[in-house]
């Protein structure tokens, strides 16, 4: 009895010793890729972007954010029509972004659960837009024929953020998180390109009329906290 009482003893304390050495927060080494949602937004759940992380330490890590972005609408703006000769007009839009974020973080003594950090990024991001609207020409002999008017344009922008967060580990190797900052950021605008196909001085028949400009473009200077409501969702490998 007394010696099936001292292996069942000495199972149970090897037991808790694997426990206790458990390991959820990063030792050095460790790679990570991180969602980033955004559930208090305008949809349910959107996506914010993907960050990855190269732990040097146990209190160091290099990130990454990465974004990649494209949008395209199209809207029917006129039906055609064979017995007023109304040709079909659309309206599309498009939008291209491409975003990186590198900085570093250092991770400081929390629980074995519970990773603080602080540190900071850089914010380089650039966008470009095409904007083109048909229109319907009418020419000196009746006919109609189809123009456009298009815009293409872009910004570049680049900023500095301090942040500090937290991860927690759920399990082993998964964690939620959130992250707060302040930082600076500029935006400046490139010039923009505009194509118009409209009709030629006798009215016979079309040409396309071309040339560069900077009307309406906007640039932005901001200085502040950017909180954002992203919840933070990743996994170590």
């Amino acid at each position: 009895m007394k010696r099936n009482l001292l292996v069942v003893a000495v199972l149970m304390a090897g037991i808790g010793s694997t426990v206790a050495q458990e390991q959820y927060r990063p030792v050095g080494g460790e790679k990570n890729l991180e969602l980033m949602v955004a559930p208090l937004g305008g949809s349910p759940i959107t996506m914010a972007g993907i960050k990855y992380r190269n732990f040097s330490s146990a209190t160091s890590a290099f990130r990454m954010g990465v974004f990649l972005g494209f949008d395209n609408k199209t809207t029917i703006t006129q039906d055609e029509n064979s017995d007023t000769k109304a040709l079909e007009l659309k309206k599309k839009e498009s939008t291209i972004t491409i975003g990186l974020q590198p900085g570093i973080e250092k991770h400081l003594t929390g629980t074995e659960r519970l990773s603080p950090y602080f540190g900071g990024y850089v914010d380089l991001n650039f966008t470009t837009k095409n904007k083109k609207d048909d229109t319907q020409l009418t020419l000196a002999n009746g006919n109609n024929e189809l123009g456009y008017n298009q815009t293409k344009s872009g910004s570049l922008g680049i900023g500095l953020n301090a942040v500090a967060g937290f991860d927690y580990y759920l399990a082993k190797s998964i964690y939620l998180g959130t992250e707060l900052g302040f930082g600076v950021s500029t935006s400046m605008p490139m010039k923009n390109k505009n194509e118009n196909v409209v009709l030629n001085a006798d009215g016979t028949g079309t040409t396309t009329v071309s040339g560069d400009g900077k009307k309406d473009n906007v640039s932005k200077l901001q200085v502040g906290p950017n909180v954002v409501g992203q919840i933070r969702l990743g996994w170590l490998f």
